[in-house]
């Protein structure tokens, strides 16, 4: 049999049906790799909801590669929906960033990941599985490598931002005289009251100027032997 007849638009060939299952299911795959690498770092959006997007992609260029081929006769803008996608896929990446009561944004990252395997999607639903292939293993790969030059170069720079939080307001004067002690230049301080352990406590987030290059591993490691410090962290 050559064809079958499925939905409005007469016969669809074998070939096309076939291309249909083998496209979601790399898209299955390409977006569960993704989603898989960031949900081992705990991010919002993992396996499966980066899995889902992909999938989705390739199905919307999948089913606008029918309409063209199977109902409109090859007329149409074959980028129409494709487009749509890019643009549309923003309200997912929008809902995973947040701002922390530290005055940290998260998620940036995560949103990104997210449209590109939109991205991803829209290649495997038209077929071009070579780029798709490599768009996940350069997506994967560069994302673990930036990771790693992140907590070196990041760890080791001029500057820090880092949020304390102590028993009481003395914390906050012994910790800025062992700045003042140590060299380190207090660029600005502000406190904050939604992020704190403990309601009596006080908070606050600092960003210092260490004037060269310092292990901040070190920095902290001093602030959280100060008597009446609870936590002290780098955001």
């Amino acid at each position: 049999m050559d064809g079958v007849w499925l939905g409005t638009g007469g016969e669809v060939t074998e070939g096309f049906l076939i291309s249909v299952v083998v496209r979601l299911l790399v898209a299955a795959v390409s977006g569960g790799i993704v989603g898989f690498e960031r949900g081992l770092k705990g991010r919002p959006a993992g396996l499966k909801t980066f899995s889902l997007v992909c999938i989705g992609a390739a199905m919307v260029m999948v089913t606008n590669e029918y309409i063209m081929l199977f109902i409109s006769g090859g007329s149409g803008d074959a980028a129409r929906m494709a487009a749509q996608v890019i643009s549309g896929i923003g309200f997912l990446g929008a809902g995973t960033i947040m701002v922390t009561g530290a005055n940290q944004v998260k998620g940036l990252t995560t949103a990104a990941a997210l449209w590109v395997t939109a991205a991803l999607g829209i290649m495997i639903g038209t077929g071009f599985y070579f780029g798709a292939v490599a768009g996940t293993v350069v997506v994967c790969g560069f994302s673990r490598l930036y990771t790693l030059l992140d907590m070196v170069i990041t760890g080791n720079s001029r500057y820090m931002k880092l949020c304390v939080e102590g028993a009481d307001e003395q914390v906050l004067i012994q910790l800025l005289d062992y700045f003042s002690g140590q060299g380190i230049r207090v660029k600005n301080l502000t406190r904050v009251s939604e992020y704190k352990w403990y309601k009596k406590d006080t908070c606050a987030v600092l960003e210092l100027d260490f004037g060269r290059k310092r292990r901040h591993r070190e920095i902290l490691d001093a602030i959280g032997e100060i008597e009446g410090v609870r936590f002290a962290h780098e955001i």
